[in-house]
């Protein structure tokens, strides 16, 4: 298990760094874009160090850190996810229109970008839905 909660961590720090061969783009960089982002990768990283030097607190601290994370983005993505109108659909597609879509972006439905759909499946496989909570971040 420890493995997968350091490629997540890895995966995730793309996000920080952005990751681009040639034309395919997986992710822009956070602290070009949206720097924000940085402020959820420090925390996760000292709960990953922890978790791999102490598993015993660091499982704790990355269940808190999930579970805060999880509330922060449904609070904020709520309205793109789960009542999306086309206007929200149009912002998000304009503003993803960089990075690789696995399935093409769609004008009525709300489709992640392959960054977000790998990062969502990395945590499902880490945290299966026998844990209700974690699983819920993972589906949104």
């Amino acid at each position: 298990m420890t493995w997968l909660i350091v490629i997540s961590f890895l995966f995730y720090s793309l996000n920080v760094t952005g990751f681009r061969i040639k034309r395919f783009v997986l992710t822009t960089s956070c602290l070009k874009d949206e720097p924000i982002d940085l402020v959820f990768w420090v925390p996760y990283a000292a709960a990953v160090v922890t978790f791999i030097f102490a598993p015993n607190v660091g499982q704790w601290m990355l269940l808190g850190l999930l579970l805060f994370i999880q509330v922060v983005f449904s609070y904020s993505t709520y309205r793109y996810w789960l009542k999306p109108n086309r206007k929200k659909i149009d912002s998000y597609n304009r503003y993803f229109s960089r990075t690789h879509h696995i399935i093409k972006a769609r004008e009525n439905v709300l489709v992640p970008d392959t960054f977000h759909i790998t990062t969502f499946s990395l945590l499902f496989v880490i945290n299966p839905p026998t844990n209700p909570c974690v699983f819920s971040f993972a589906v949104i």
